[in-house]
């Protein structure tokens, strides 16, 4: 068939919204190209992002899909890649562009569709949570526990820029096909993403991982942020195996699965497997009916017998060439991987007497103001051993308790409060459509299980991975909303 034919039935499928996520991705290239030759962005790249900029103002759909879709391949380059002026860095990201753009567009959409805001209880507490935030931003520059202006304008940033995501995306996404395309996004992404898998196996060490060393032996074939991304795609699948188990992906869909599970263990990451694991336990007992759990039953079986011939496979491999690279690099996969599930909970590994220390130093730090916290930038002692040093309170790997001691007791209520009452409704929004059934399974089996991990990094403190949690936040009342929609719409048939 000739390629024009082909191009040309490609355009026809694609929705404007499609080419203009096309165009964001094309500029966003460039853009990496420029870190590739010249170390860094330099200021005038600022002219190849103002088209990803105006195409997410003119098509807030296309950034949102950019986003997911560049975060997850890209993570750090994308979410923390700042343009530099001469010697002078300032810290605007491919990111934040795309962003300002959807927010843009958002707002547009509201004055021209005069669209009519109504003011629940949970938009009521986040708000609250939101000028709560502005406020300590501002006593940041009164003197206010800031050391660090910088550090306190990013915690800022991290809570109420990319926060506003919960807000807008409820505006952008109109029914169930744009959930289901945001959706689909992000698989395609994770899908795409695999490839790092690979290159960390044909390298003997995953590309980025050097940001988040080992505390005992052994090599991450898939960094930290990507296994996250993984995680996240493989509990939405998994605990909706029935919605999507008679489709014709579905040996494709089991494959992944798979090759996800593989991805997270081979990154050692021990607290997704612990949150994977909780969140797991909790969807069987709490959210699957009867038919669920006999899917998520099946899911196991695959999943089980999947490993345990992987594991015979690397068992037969080993004993037969153990000085060969396969049988040498398996005999080293197995037994790093025993090596880091066995140091769970040991008082002896460096990375959990080190957490344990600092939460000590900064619970006894906010004793001095529990009410109010301490204010954004604030660095704390910390003293384990021969060890010393001062450490951001955004650092601490705890991300709950960072925003308690940040923001004391009335910042915590208050966001607890927000978040709580948007669980809960969630977890009463019952439907009789089969994809928002599917999505609202997911969304609180995903959400119990970032509650689960925010306890050992700091994710909300770091955009790549805390975006991840406003899209789920979003996601939650776009569900909401949908749920209210399509239930309106079946009392008028």
């Amino acid at each position: 068939m000739d390629l024009n034919i082909i191009f040309q039935k490609i355009k026809e499928k694609m929705a404007t919204d499609d080419k203009a996520f096309v165009l964001i991705v094309f500029c966003f290239f460039i853009v990496a190209l420029a870190k590739v030759f010249f170390g860094f962005v330099p200021w005038y790249f600022l002219i190849v992002m103002m088209p990803m900029f105006f195409a997410s103002l003119l098509h807030p759909k296309a950034g949102l899909f950019g986003l997911i879709f560049l975060t997850v391949l890209f993570e750090r380059f994308f979410t923390l890649e700042a343009l530099q002026f001469g010697r002078d860095i300032v810290k605007l990201y491919p990111l934040d562009i795309v962003l300002f753009g959807v927010y843009g567009g958002a707002l547009m959409k509201m004055i021209s569709t005069k669209v009519h805001l109504t003011l629940d209880i949970i938009r009521v507490f986040f708000f609250l949570f939101l000028i709560l935030v502005s406020v300590y931003l501002g006593a940041s520059f009164v003197g206010f526990g800031s050391q660090d202006i910088s550090v306190a304008v990013s915690t800022w940033k991290n809570y109420v820029f990319y926060g506003m995501l919960f807000f807008v995306m409820p505006l952008i996404l109109e029914d169930e096909s744009d959930v289901k395309r945001l959706v689909n996004y992000f698989l395609s992404a994770v899908i795409v993403g695999i490839i790092f898998l690979f290159i960390g196996i044909v390298r003997g060490e995953g590309l980025w991982t050097e940001f988040t060393p080992l505390s005992t032996g052994g090599i991450r074939l898939l960094a930290f942020p990507h296994a996250f991304y993984f995680s996240l795609a493989f509990l939405g699948l998994f605990v909706t195996e029935t919605f999507w188990a008679k489709g014709r992906y579905r040996a494709f869909l089991w494959m992944m699965l798979a090759t996800f599970m593989f991805g997270i263990l081979g990154s050692l990451m021990r607290h997704i497997w612990i949150g994977m694991f909780s969140a797991l336990c909790f969807s069987y007992a709490f959210l699957l009916s009867t038919p669920l759990r006999q899917g998520a039953k099946r899911m196991f079986s695959i999943g089980l017998t999947f490993v345990l011939i992987l594991f015979s496979l690397a068992f037969f491999l080993t004993l037969t060439f153990p000085t060969s690279t396969v049988g040498h690099f398996t005999y080293s996969l197995v037994e790093t991987v025993s090596i880091r599930f066995s140091s769970i909970g040991s008082n002896t590994d460096t990375s959990i007497s080190w957490r344990g220390s600092t939460w000590d130093s900064a619970f006894f730090t906010l004793s001095e103001n529990p009410v109010f916290g301490l204010g954004f930038g604030v660095r704390i002692p910390i003293e384990s051993g021969d060890y010393r040093d001062f450490v951001e309170i955004r650092n601490i790997h705890n991300s709950w308790l960072s925003l308690l001691v940040q923001m004391g007791i009335l910042g915590f209520i208050t966001f607890l409060s927000f978040f709580g009452v948007l669980v809960w409704r969630v977890w009463k929004a019952f439907s009789v459509f089969p994809f928002l059934s599917a999505l609202r399974i997911a969304l609180l089996t995903i959400v119990f299980y970032q509650s689960i991990v925010f306890f050992a990094q700091p994710y909300l403190e770091t955009n790549l991975l805390g975006i991840f949690f406003w899209f789920t936040l979003g996601l939650m009342y776009t569900l909401l909303s949908l749920v209210k929609k399509n239930s309106v719409g079946t009392r008028k048939l």
